[in-house]
């Protein structure tokens, strides 16, 4: 019987793409704990719903959008079929403006508000098929408990009192988010597994998510509403899964 010529470059391109596809090809060499990412969105709060959209906040601090920088920590509570992680946030966000005069005319002190906002979450990344086959795509799902501490300082960079009340407190509420992961070690796995020899860190990730929040004390009539302005917002950041 005759035989069939078989190139021996088709022979070591199948076995490349057999390698790659095996289980256990992942660039993590070492075990799994957890997580950390930083976060950058715009936000702006929803101070003057109340006010029908124009009110003491925009009169301030004008309409515009400002950045809030997030971290955010996450130990894994499992991650056989996906990950599981209980994570801890905290962030930072502020914006300056002229205040008001008691007539309403503009001063010439500069005032700030100014927000920590911290948060518990629960989140599920599926990356079983980029931890097993570098699938570059995770889809992840977040739900968060959610604390704004803010404070208002005024021209003199003390925390500002208006009718005997000291301008800080703290919102509560919560938030969803939806969004995917890019797995970055698919570019360079050599890299990658250097990486992950001498810091620990298993993948890096480029993340972008929507995300829709309530900040606003369960629905307190006596809060402020620091929901952002727009119904869903937009973040992107970096992950790094250890």
């Amino acid at each position: 019987m005759r035989r069939l010529p078989i190139r021996r470059g088709a022979v070591l391109a199948l076995a490349a793409v057999l390698v790659a596809l095996s289980p256990g090809t992942s660039s993590a060499d070492s075990g799994r704990y957890g997580s950390f990412e930083l976060q950058l969105t715009g936000f702006r709060p929803r101070i003057d719903a109340e006010f029908g959209g124009t009110g003491p906040y925009a009169a301030v601090f004008g309409s515009r959008r400002g950045w809030m920088i997030r971290a955010d920590a996450a130990r894994s509570l499992f991650v056989d079929y996906g990950s599981l992680e209980l994570g801890l946030g905290l962030g930072y966000f502020e914006q300056y403006g002229k205040g008001l005069l008691p007539d309403g005319t503009r001063s010439g002190d500069t005032t700030s508000f100014k927000m920590i906002p911290t948060r518990a979450s629960l989140t599920y990344r599926l990356d079983w098929l980029a931890e097993r086959y570098l699938v570059p795509l995770a889809p992840y799902g977040r739900l968060s408990l959610e604390r704004y501490n803010w404070w208002v300082n005024n021209g003199a960079g003390n925390v500002a009192t208006t009718g005997g009340r000291s301008g800080y407190g703290a919102t509560n509420g919560w938030s969803a988010s939806a969004g995917l992961a890019l797995l970055l070690d698919f570019f360079d796995r050599g890299l990658a597994r250097e990486m992950d020899r001498d810091t620990g860190i298993n993948h890096t990730y480029l993340f972008v998510d929507l995300t829709k929040s309530s900040i606003a004390d369960f629905g307190s009539k006596a809060s402020w509403d620091l929901s952002d302005t727009r119904s869903v917002s937009v973040a992107g950041g970096l992950l790094f899964v250890f």
